[in-house]
């Protein structure tokens, strides 16, 4: 003969005995316990100290437990007829803690998370709305993305190993790269674009040691068509009374452009001019080409107008200088025409005098040249001039 179970060996519900006396009692008995352990759920696993017995209330009894749950840390606490009754878990059990919404499994030693949360500072790939791959392994898939400060600044780091490979920022459209900037393949910064993902053009570059900017693929802008070039200069402050020695005028001088010169290039000067009494003596004009841009520079053509007059005048200086030849062997013909309020005195003894000289041959290749004008109205003169303006036209 066996022995008759007193309890079931699952969940040790208790059995009824053949001849047993009031067998409501244990059966009610067993309906509770099923009542707590079918789909187990408890109010807490936290709390340490028992609150009153309230039936029906069900607890997870915590390391550290006090009162009536000492000593009874694991187990289910199931406040019954105004008491404590502790089960005590069996392996596969799987538990509802309502305070935390969620689930914990015992393991047949230790109620465990069933689905534990990863250490995310470890966490091999992470996607966001989207699958994440051995390359992408951050991947997320959203209309936008937002990293912002944390109080003060915020910066986007890209680090790359070495300075032969890329950390960029990559634009695409269906997959196939457009445009990309950043350090790809060495430590210039570069911005460049693709017609197709495959073939890459450089758009700007900017050397990583001295900052300077190149558009390797922008073309140089085109210099005007030969004739259209126009070089100007201007003095608008009056100079003078003076010029009874020679003096450079303020505002001829122009800087000729490295082979910018060729034959029919033209310099023109015009000057407003007033003189007092003073001064008799022939004015003379001096073109002067040169690196100085002062009387430093020789003067390559000069004309000589007739004497002046004892008599205050007014009038216009007109100079017109024609490149013959440009070159190691340019030469120059310079025309100065004089015209003047007075007939016979003033200025010059006649209505508009018109002077004309040619240069020997010179060098209007020299680097940094400049060409322009000196004037001599020679001793006691008292001569004011305003403005100056020069222009060097028809370039190549």
């Amino acid at each position: 003969m066996f022995d008759t179970p007193s309890a079931t060996p699952r969940l040790g519900l208790p059995l009824l005995e053949a001849s047993q006396a009031q067998k409501h009692v244990t059966h009610n008995e067993a309906l509770m316990l099923i009542d707590a352990t079918m789909h187990l759920a408890v109010i807490s696993r936290a709390l340490a100290a028992p609150p009153p017995a309230a039936e029906g209330l069900r607890y997870l009894v915590p390391q550290g437990a006090t009162g009536a749950w000492a000593g009874q840390a694991g187990r289910l606490a199931l406040a019954q007829g105004g008491g404590w009754l502790f089960l005590a878990p069996r392996a596969g059990w799987r538990l509802w803690v309502e305070n935390e919404r969620k689930f914990l499994l015992f393991d047949g030693t230790a109620w465990i998370d069933p689905v534990p949360v990863p250490d995310v500072s470890q966490v091999p790939r992470l996607g966001v709305s989207i699958t994440a791959d051995a390359v992408n392994r951050l991947s997320v898939s959203s209309p936008a993305t937002l990293f912002t400060h944390a109080g003060d600044d915020h910066r986007l780091k890209l680090n790359k190993n070495a300075a032969a490979n890329t950390a960029s920022l990559l634009y695409q459209t269906g997959w196939s790269g457009r445009a990309e900037m950043g350090l790809a393949g060495d430590d210039d910064f570069r911005i460049k674009v693709s017609a197709d993902g495959t073939g890459w053009r450089d758009a700007i570059v900017v050397d990583r040691a001295t900052g300077r900017v190149s558009l390797p693929n922008t073309p140089a802008s085109p210099q005007p068509p030969a004739g259209t070039r126009l070089l100007f200069n201007q003095s608008l402050t009056t100079q003078g009374p003076g010029f009874a020695v020679d003096a450079y005028l303020a505002g001829s001088g122009i800087a000729i452009p490295a082979g910018a010169v060729q034959a029919g290039t033209r310099y023109r000067l015009t000057l407003g001019v007033t003189k007092t009494a003073a001064g008799v003596a022939p004015p003379v004009i001096s073109l002067r080409f040169g690196p100085a841009g002062t009387l430093a520079d020789p003067a390559i053509a000069s004309v000589t107008f007739p004497v002046q007059t004892a008599a205050a005048d007014e009038g216009r200086l007109t100079i017109d200088v024609t490149f013959l030849a440009a070159g190691a062997s340019a030469s120059v013909q310079l025309l100065a025409a004089l015209t003047h309020l007075m007939n016979s005195s003033g200025l010059a003894t006649g209505t508009g005098p018109v002077r004309r000289a040619m240069s020997p041959a010179f060098n209007s290749a020299i680097p940094g040249a400049v060409l322009g004008v000196s004037l001599n109205a020679g001793a006691a003169a008292a001569w004011t001039v305003w403005p100056v303006q020069a222009t060097l036209e028809n370039l190549a």
